[in-house]
């Protein structure tokens, strides 16, 4: 049984290797947000209400992006804090250690599959 754990626990150097994926992951969502912001439409000065129309429904959808954008920066700051604590890699629910494919996929997964697939169904 051990060997499985040994098996799915990271090593040090893979650890290396996904902080500093997240970092540039980090990097890339905050120029999106940046880029984003910087897009902004301007207020329409005087438009018929189609302008005026189409321009909020613009704004909506960047706000939406942005959204997820902040999200995403904040699932990876929490998981750049795993990894300062030592508690990287493990299932947030189950304290088992995520398998190093989901980690390798999703770099800041919170959950083991098992788990996520748990909190998907009760949100719903």
């Amino acid at each position: 049984m051990a060997t499985k754990n040994a098996k799915e626990s990271l090593t040090a150097a893979e650890i290396k290797e996904i902080k500093k994926h997240l970092e540039e992951l980090k990097a890339d969502a905050e120029k999106r947000l940046k880029d984003k912001k910087d897009m902004d439409m301007p207020e329409a000065e005087v438009g018929d209400p189609i302008d005026v129309a189409g321009q909020s429904l613009d704004k909506e959808i960047l706000f939406e992006l942005s959204g997820n954008s902040h999200n995403t920066i904040g699932q990876i700051e929490a998981a750049l804090r795993k990894i300062e604590k030592g508690i990287y890699g493990r299932c947030e629910l189950c304290r088992q250690p995520i398998p190093k494919k989901r980690i390798k996929a999703l770099p800041f997964a919170r959950y083991c599959v098992n788990c996520q697939h748990s909190s998907e169904s009760s949100h719903h």
